[in-house]
């Protein structure tokens, strides 16, 4: 297949992830490079081999680009996802999609018109154990799942400081359900199901020097009647990535940042390892964006699911806010 050709637009350090995965056989070229600082673009532009452009309006003239990897602070998603839809361009933008379900809906739509393709970053659930569990929840190996429990936190807010883009609160609505935590959203909607409505708690329990909460534990109610459980915070003192679920004929545990996971039937209390083999979800979710760009295909993860992940951000920002339950898609 002939390499679909990209611009990364955003030029950080999730910029950077996607460029190296590009090159680890993606069928992916990235030909140029934009971003806010001039330094960064030019270190980016050499270290990957590509253009350096001035701005997002140069990388939409550009003919030579097929697609974008938009990895922007969050709030710019929306409207680059609905200009690059307008000059005919392949959209790769990483999770969240947007901040509100609207701006969900309006990208989406802007792609859908204009023929492109729109995949969204939430590689976590091609991980081999949240693929694993995803083939025990539906062969009925679990049982009846009862609930589902996951925590995905890291400590990058003690590197936070005043003037990031991510200490501003209009980027972060229930702190790091943002970045961190709607990934487990997207993980936990694919295993089980929509979510039907969301009670949150979110805090300032650590940082000091920026005005953002740190700490989020939100409850989940699943259409199914399944319930959840996520925590999510910047502030664990080590890197945490699990998911469990319980069901009614065994438990399983999603562990490593989804390299590992232990099942336990009932009546045999102790953990087993289940053998998986192990993927490189980044690069999987870049191939399937190049592969949908050459054929007309849709990715597993396009503007519908991703906006549907958004609604339950919105319920659960709208729980922080009211203290009160909120019911997804109200």
């Amino acid at each position: 297949m002939t390499p679909v050709r990209v611009a990364a637009v955003g030029v950080g350090w999730w910029g950077r992830v996607l460029a190296d995965a590009a090159a680890r056989g993606s069928d992916i070229r990235i030909v140029a490079c934009t971003g806010r600082s001039q330094e960064n673009r030019a270190t980016f532009a050499k270290a990957y081999g590509c253009r350096d452009l001035p701005d997002y309006e140069a990388v939409l003239a550009d003919p030579e680009v097929e697609g974008v990897l938009i990895t922007t602070p969050h709030s710019l998603h929306a409207e680059q996802v609905v200009a690059a839809a307008r000059h005919g361009k392949h959209v790769f933008v990483e999770k969240p999609f947007t901040l509100t379900v609207a701006d969900g809906r309006r990208a989406t739509q802007a792609c859908r018109r204009a023929g492109v393709v729109l995949a969204v970053g939430h590689q976590r659930r091609r991980q081999a154990a949240s693929r694993a569990l995803k083939g025990l929840v539906d062969a009925g190996a679990l049982g009846r799942v009862a609930q589902i429990e996951g925590n995905f936190s890291a400590d990058i807010g003690f590197n936070l400081a005043p003037g990031m883009w991510r200490t501003d609160r209009a980027e972060t609505p229930g702190g790091a359900m943002t970045n961190l935590g709607i990934h487990h959203v997207d993980t936990f909607q694919y295993l089980l199901g929509p979510i039907a409505r969301a009670t949150a708690f979110s805090r300032r329990v650590a940082l000091t020097s920026v005005p953002i909460d740190d700490a989020t534990s939100i409850l989940f109610e699943f259409a199914s009647g399944t319930l959840g459980y996520l925590g999510t915070s910047w502030v664990h003192a080590n890197r945490t990535a699990v998911i469990a679920l319980h069901g009614t004929e065994a438990q399983a545990w999603s562990e490593a940042d989804g390299s590992r996971l232990f099942l336990a039937r009932r009546g045999v209390p102790e953990r087993t390892g289940v053998s998986l083999t192990p993927v490189d979800a980044v690069v999987e979710e870049l191939a399937e964006f190049a592969r949908c760009a050459r054929e007309g295909a849709k990715p597993e993860v396009g503007g519908e699911e991703a906006t549907a992940n958004i609604a339950v951000l919105e319920a659960i920002v709208e729980s922080i806010e009211t203290g009160r339950a909120a019911r997804v898609g109200s």
